[in-house]
C-alpha cells in the first residue's frame, strides 16, 4: 500500500489535465454560456433599460404615419382622447418620423432593434413594431387613432391590490368548435389600446422575438409580396401572416404569464352582468323570478399542457377584468364593445361622466372605428 501512492500521486496531473479538458465541453453542451445570454436582444434590453416598481406613466400616446396630417374624420375622436383624460393624462400626438427619432435614441444600445425595423418591408407591420418600441421607451397608454374612447381613463377598472403595470384588452375570444377556420388563435389580446409601464419585461420579451424572427427570417420577408399577404385576413381583421400584431403579441404574453412565479390571480365577476351571452347558449339565465340561474357551457379549443397555468382557458368567456400580479386582462367589451352596444348603454353616445357604473356595459371603455 506504501508503494501505491507515489503511483497515485503521479497521476493527478495527468487527472487533473483530463478533468479541465473535459468539463467545459459537458458544460457547453449541457447549459448555455453567459456570453450567449447577453447576445440576446431581450437579454441586453432588461440590462439597458432596468425596470422600476410603480404604476404606469399616465401618458397617452398616438401616432400617425403623415405626422400632422391626420384625416379629417379622425381628428375628433384624437381630440376626445386628450380633452376628457386632462389633466389627469398627457396626451402626446406624434407623427412617426418624430417616433422614430425617440426610438433611435432608446435602441442605441441595441443596434439589433433598429435594423430590424428597417427591414421591415410595409408600413403597417412596421407601425405595429413602432407600438411597442414606443411605449417600452416612453411607458404609457397606447390607442391607435382610429379609435373612440367612451369613458374617460379616470374611471377604468384600477385593481385594489398592487398598482396596474400592464393592461390589455382581449380582442378576440370565439368559443366554437370552427374558430381555427376563422381565427389566428383561440384567443387574442388587442394591440390598437395597451398600456405598459417604461421598460416593462412583457415589451423586452415581445420586442426580442420580433427582432429575432426577423433576422431569422430576413431573405423570406424581403422576398414576399406584402400587399397580397397583408390583405389576407381572418375573421377579426388581422392579417393571417402577420408576425407583429396580435397573434404575436398574444402568443408572447401567454409564454410571459407563464413564466412567472405568481403570488396573485384574481378574477372579477357579477351577476348582474348575465346579459353578456344572450343567445341560446347562455352561460346565465333569468328563470321566471328573474333569479340568475347559471349552467355550464363547452369550452372549444385546443388542449393545454398540463403544466401550463395561464392559457385562453384563463380569459374565455370573462365577464370582468383578470388580475394577475400587477397585470390586468380586460373583457372584451372594454376595447371592443358589442354587437348590441346600443341596448346595453341606453343609446348613450359617451359616458363622460361614468354614469353607467354598474353591469358589464360599465367595462366599456373604447373601441376600434376602422375607418382608416
Amino acid at each position: 500500500m506504501l508503494k501505491a501512492k507515489p503511483v497515485l500521486l503521479s497521476l493527478l496531473p495527468v487527472i487533473s489535465l483530463v478533468l479541465l479538458v473535459l468539463v467545459p465541453f459537458q458544460s457547453l453542451k449541457a447549459t448555455p454560456q453567459p456570453a450567449g445570454l447577453l447576445a440576446s436582444t431581450e437579454h441586453k434590453l432588461l440590462k439597458h433599460h432596468p425596470f422600476s416598481d410603480g404604476p404606469a406613466e399616465r401618458t397617452i400616446w398616438q401616432f400617425w404615419e403623415r405626422g400632422e396630417l391626420v384625416p379629417e374624420n379622425l381628428k375628433p375622436f384624437v381630440n376626445r382622447w386628450r380633452d376628457i383624460n386632462a389633466p389627469e393624462y398627457v396626451h402626446r400626438f406624434l407623427g412617426t418620423l418624430a417616433v422614430r427619432k425617440r426610438v433611435d435614441v432608446c435602441y442605441e444600445n441595441e443596434p439589433e432593434v433598429l435594423r430590424a425595423l428597417d427591414l421591415l418591408p410595409h408600413e403597417k407591420i412596421q407601425h405595429e413594431f413602432l407600438k411597442y418600441l414606443l411605449i417600452y421607451c416612453e411607458g404609457g397608454l397606447f390607442a391607435d387613432i382610429d379609435t373612440d374612447i367612451f369613458k374617460p381613463t379616470r374611471h377604468w377598472y384600477e385593481p385594489r391590490v398592487l398598482d396596474t403595470q400592464l393592461l390589455v384588452g382581449v380582442q378576440t375570444d370565439h368559443n366554437a368548435d370552427n374558430w381555427a377556420e376563422l381565427y389566428n388563435r383561440r384567443l387574442t389580446f388587442g394591440t390598437h389600446i395597451f398600456m405598459a409601464k417604461k421598460h416593462h419585461p412583457f415589451l423586452a420579451k415581445l420586442i426580442g422575438r420580433i427582432v429575432d424572427y426577423v433576422h431569422k427570417n430576413k431573405a423570406k420577408i424581403q422576398a414576399s409580396n406584402w400587399e397580397d399577404r397583408i390583405s389576407a385576413l381572418d375573421a377579426a381583421s388581422e392579417p393571417v401572416a402577420s408576425f407583429t400584431g396580435p397573434s404575436m403579441f398574444t402568443d408572447v404574453l401567454f409564454e410571459y404569464f407563464n413564466s412567472q412565479d405568481w403570488k396573485l390571480v384574481s378574477s372579477v365577476f357579477k351577476e348582474e352582468q348575465a346579459y353578456l351571452f344572450p343567445n341560446e347558449g347562455s352561460a346565465t339565465r333569468k328563470d321566471s323570478t328573474g333569479r340568475t340561474e347559471k349552467h355550464e357551457m363547452p369550452l372549444y379549443g385546443p388542449k393545454v399542457p398540463k403544466k401550463t397555468k395561464i392559457s385562453y382557458k384563463t380569459f374565455s368567456m370573462a365577464v370582468g377584468p383578470v388580475q394577475i400580479n400587477s397585470t390586468v386582462v380586460l373583457p372584451p367589451i372594454s376595447f371592443n364593445g358589442l354587437l348590441d352596444l346600443n341596448d346595453a348603454t341606453g343609446g348613450l353616445q359617451y359616458d363622460s361622466d361614468n354614469s353607467i357604473s354598474r353591469g358589464y356595459a360599465s367595462l366599456y371603455y373604447a373601441r376600434k372605428l376602422n375607418e382608416i
